[in-house]
């Protein structure tokens, strides 16, 4: 393969040349070391006192949430690499593996809080089944098999041989990656969506509750017994509080995503489009977009294992 081909192949500087990945300004390292110094030993902590909390290991559900921690967590690795290359070791080797991983904390970010909102819809809809057939064991093989599932199909090309792997960004595997990240992050805000509406009928129907009193009400007859129902209206101030929770759990939820994914979303998509009618050359400016956007999404890798861990402590 000829120069000229190979580099349509992969995203260019305005200059006309290939784009390193892997450069930070002096702004950045200093951005990095900030997130770095206060999330790390914070989602470390946070991770580490999840991991204590005893009923960890009688719900399923707080595996889940263990996962959606420690996806928060890896977030970390890229700008560790990154600081590495820029101030110690900027070998090409150590770029290889940065392209190897980049992309990878997100798409595992949103295939844990996907499981963890269908376990949520499961357990609304099906609550009998969910309890029997949802055991720790089967949320540990679904983390496990997510994780290498979206190892496999964000690398698909580098697995497959489909590309090299170089200090590059490949266009064919920014396409695979984005169209499996855009996937992803609709299902997750549909699922969001889905649980919080389904959470609305739980609470709309738990205003009336009939219950069975346990003397029942035996008539004259020797033939037949009358059963009286008793309704009981939940306090409104305690429903209140209810319907509250509902609503800040999708709140939080939805700020999780559009913190991070919905900015790379418009900006994987404004970026595409911008090559289909302007070319390549035109529309390197995205390069330093890029940079802005790597930064904005390790911000909710420094709250949302707090908020996390703190909800789960209240449930």
């Amino acid at each position: 393969m000829n120069n000229s081909s190979f580099q349509l192949d992969v995203v260019l500087t305005e200059n006309g040349e290939i784009y390193n990945p892997i450069e930070i300004g002096m702004t950045s390292f200093i951005i990095k070391i900030i997130c770095c110094s206060i999330g790390i030993p914070l989602n470390v902590s946070s991770t580490v006192a999840m991991a204590r909390l005893r009923r960890l290991h009688r719900k399923p559900r707080n595996l889940f949430l263990l996962g959606i921690m420690l996806s928060y967590l890896s977030f970390f690795i890229i700008p560790i690499m990154e600081l590495i290359y820029w101030g110690i070791y900027p070998d090409e080797s150590l770029c290889h593996a940065y392209v190897a991983v980049i992309g990878l904390p997100q798409g595992l970010l949103l295939v844990n809080m996907l499981l963890a909102l269908i376990d949520r819809y499961l357990a609304i809809n099906h609550p009998l089944l969910h309890r029997v057939k949802m055991t720790n064991r089967l949320a540990c093989c679904l983390i496990v098999i997510g994780s290498i599932l979206v190892v496999f199909l964000f690398k698909f090309v580098y697995i497959v041989r489909l590309g090299i792997l170089r200090c590059e960004i490949l266009l064919l595997h920014a396409k695979i990656s984005s169209t499996l990240f855009i996937i992803l992050f609709v299902s997750c805000m549909a699922m969001n969506i889905v649980v919080y509406r389904q959470t609305k009928i739980l609470l709309s129907q738990s205003r009336i509750i009939e219950a069975t009193p346990a003397d029942s009400v035996v008539a004259d007859t020797q033939f037949s017994n009358v059963v009286t129902s008793m309704v009981i209206h939940v306090d409104r101030k305690k429903f209140g509080q209810l319907e509250m929770e509902a609503t800040r759990t999708l709140i939080i939820s939805v700020a999780s995503l559009c913190v991070m994914p919905c900015l790379n979303v418009i900006f994987v998509a404004t970026f595409f489009a911008c090559r289909l009618f302007f070319g390549q050359l035109e529309c390197s400016n995205f390069n330093g977009i890029g940079f802005l956007i790597k930064e904005i999404s390790l911000i909710p890798a420094i709250y949302g294992p707090v908020i996390f861990l703190v909800r789960n402590k209240r449930a």
